[in-house]
């Protein structure tokens, strides 16, 4: 390592450290102390702003005259519903990649009662609190913080889920790795959720990082569902072969927009 390349990694360090020092200090809303008659999983999405839900306040918003803006969200509240309700009041553990701000988190823990609830981003914009929620900053495109990560869920005594959610960046490379790296640690029986796969196709070129004649997100769940092993740079063929062991099945619903897309991957 070079003397620039030393400059930025201790930058990077500093950066880091102030930013994770600001977010400690910072107030949080204590979600054990709320009280909300909502029971729909859709309304609660709605009550805390996030596009899971059918309509919500623009959370990334920057301006003043932007406060009030509404916009239309995915509509996925009617297929966590569908999959998840059996889970309504059981203690499970729930773990969300991508929370941003944590409006999801807030929404699942009102709807799961019981539920011990993991969220992991690499920013520190979370705003809430509980007994039941643990925050933990983690880049999972960055070794060290997987490794920081691995070591966390063994302190916490939760190194496997009912539930997992990506809802991270929604960049090709990212969701296979994220599978690659998560989906080992579903529960039987559990449910691995991919929102916004279809976002690199459908959206935006900003979420296409999908190497040259590479298969798409779609056509490799159906390679699992097969059990036909393909190329891939993301997905090696000890995992697809797990795969082919451990997946009964993939559900896909299309939400309200073109590119609304989430899948539930079912363990056996």
């Amino acid at each position: 390592m070079n003397v620039l390349e030393q400059k930025m990694k201790f930058k990077k360090r500093i950066s880091k450290f102030y930013k994770e020092t600001i977010f400690k200090l910072k107030k949080k809303i204590n979600l054990d102390k709320q009280i909300l008659e909502i029971t729909s999983l859709n309304e609660l999405f709605n009550y805390f702003g996030t596009d899971k839900g059918t309509e919500v306040i623009n959370q990334y918003q920057k301006t003043p005259s932007q406060i009030d803006q509404k916009l239309i969200g995915h509509g996925y509240a009617q297929f966590y519903e569908k999959h998840l309700n059996i889970y309504k009041n059981d203690k499970i553990n729930i773990l969300e990649i991508g929370t941003w701000k944590g409006a999801s988190v807030a929404a699942f823990y009102h709807y799961f009662k019981n539920a011990i609830i993991f969220c992991i981003d690499k920013n520190f914009k979370f705003q809430f609190e509980s007994n039941r929620v643990n925050f933990f900053n983690c880049d999972t495109e960055n070794f060290t913080d997987i490794k920081n990560l691995e070591k966390y869920f063994i302190e916490k005594k939760s190194e496997s889920f009912e539930v997992i959610i990506d809802d991270g960046s929604h960049n090709y490379t990212d969701i296979l790795n994220n599978f690659q790296n998560f989906f080992k640690r579903i529960k039987p029986g559990g449910f691995y959720i991919i929102e916004d796969f279809n976002h690199y196709r459908l959206h935006s070129s900003y979420f296409n990082d999908k190497p040259d004649n590479a298969f798409d997100i779609s056509e490799i769940f159906e390679f699992l569902l097969n059990k036909k092993n393909f190329k891939s740079e993301d997905l090696d063929h000890d995992f697809q072969n797990y795969c082919f062991e451990n997946i009964s099945n993939i559900t896909i619903h299309k939400g309200i927009k073109d590119y609304s897309y989430i899948a539930f991957i079912k363990k056996k």
